[in-house]
């Protein structure tokens, strides 16, 4: 699969970021998205969309790295990977790699929600901008955006994409 490494559902980290108008996907979405780091996307910085576009994850917060004895009451949403969170200049957090599978944080996976979406806001608890937890991959009927249906996305990813090395609840999955 090319060295990506795609899982249906681990552990992962999340954070917050803004400026998630131009996609690496090429398509903004109207609901809640977020990137999602290098290694699970499925292309490197600059070369467009990798099969994670499009797809739909259910994220739970339940840890607070920076603070410990904060008590995290868990949060879950569904957000539609949108964009990528690339390695270079993101290692602490989109640091996984072929070589070493887990970024500072020992997480598998990242997610950067984008704050212009709402997805920050509705996950992390006030003050709070960075979390560990779980998600899992689910069908997009579960993700509460609109206004998408366009002829780029097809089903839960890019129009023409068959991700062949991806989990079956992927690519073409409608629920």
């Amino acid at each position: 699969n090319g060295g990506w490494q795609q899982l249906a559902k681990g552990n992962a980290s999340f954070t917050v970021y803004s400026g998630c108008q131009s996609p690496a996907c090429g398509k903004v979405a109207n609901g809640f998205t977020a990137a999602i780091s290098e290694l699970t996307f499925g292309a490197n910085g600059g070369l467009g969309g990798g099969d994670a576009c499009g797809r739909c994850f259910n994220l739970t917060g339940n840890y607070d790295p920076y603070t410990p004895s904060f008590q995290v009451v868990p949060t879950s949403i569904v957000v539609k990977a949108t964009d990528l969170c690339p390695y270079r200049g993101n290692e602490k957090w989109c640091g996984q790699s072929a070589n070493h599978q887990i970024n500072d944080h020992g997480m598998s996976v990242h997610f950067d929600l984008c704050a212009e979406s709402g997805a920050a806001k509705a996950f992390f608890p006030p003050s709070r901008g960075a979390l560990t937890g779980i998600y899992e991959e689910v069908s997009c009927s579960k993700w509460a955006g609109n206004g998408d249906g366009g002829s780029l996305w097809n089903g839960a990813c890019l129009a023409g994409e068959n991700a062949a090395m991806w989990p079956s609840t992927a690519c073409g999955n409608k629920g």
